[in-house]
């Protein structure tokens, strides 16, 4: 998330296999499937507790500025997540 490198914009860059994909304002517009799970952090030591969802869909706009939704599950919406709460100030 751009905010926890000193960049006060609401953008995250995903890895989703061979792909990177940069979000700008990225917004969980869906979600289905609530689970609690343990998340480690760059920003912290050690794993904590946290809320997420198994599938999600994402409304954001791509480097050009086009608007996009995309929808995705498992470990990628999990980080998806964790990238947007951070965007909101939240760090698990």
């Amino acid at each position: 998330a751009a905010n926890m490198i000193g960049v006060q914009k609401c953008v995250i860059a995903v890895n989703i296999g061979p792909t990177n994909i940069a979000m700008l304002n990225p917004e969980i517009i869906k979600h289905s499937g609530k689970y609690m799970t343990e998340e480690g952090c760059l920003s912290l030591e050690g794993e904590r507790a946290a809320v997420r969802y198994e599938k999600i869909t994402v409304a954001y706009q791509d480097m050009q500025f086009k608007k996009c939704k995309q929808s995705f599950s498992g470990f990628t919406a999990q980080i998806i997540q964790h990238e947007i709460d951070h965007c909101h100030g939240i760090i698990i």
